[in-house]
């Protein structure tokens, strides 16, 4: 079990920045699988997830915020992706502000993926 809080603990985490749109989409289409099956591997029934979304500076923000419960506490892992506001499609966009918005439907179904 320790390996794989291990390799979870490594899915999950910490600040990048990316230079293209194809980064982010092949980020979420291997990260979402790996997270998901980690959490199946240690037992974890009970998880959710969630993508967030804001413009700040000039760049996109994209934060994908997971929720579990491990000893019976809920503990929260964040880890968060920017690219420069010009490289991202306009759905993506469309609606945001310096304030986080929810974005995992909009995502879901853009991208065909389960947050």
């Amino acid at each position: 079990m320790i390996p794989v809080l291990i390799g979870l603990g490594a899915l999950v985490g910490g600040l990048v920045v990316v230079t293209n749109w194809e980064e982010i989409t092949g980020w979420l289409k291997d990260f979402l699988p790996k997270i998901q099956t980690a959490l199946q591997n240690i037992g974890v029934g009970d998880y959710v997830a969630k993508l967030f979304s804001s413009v700040e500076n000039g760049a996109l923000r994209l934060v994908h915020r997971l929720y579990y419960k491990e000893d019976g506490k809920w503990i929260e892992k964040t880890t968060t992706r920017e690219i420069d506001e010009s490289q991202v499609p306009e759905w993506a966009k469309a609606g945001l502000s310096n304030k986080e918005t929810d974005v995992t439907s909009r995502y879901e179904k853009e991208l065909e993926l389960t947050i």
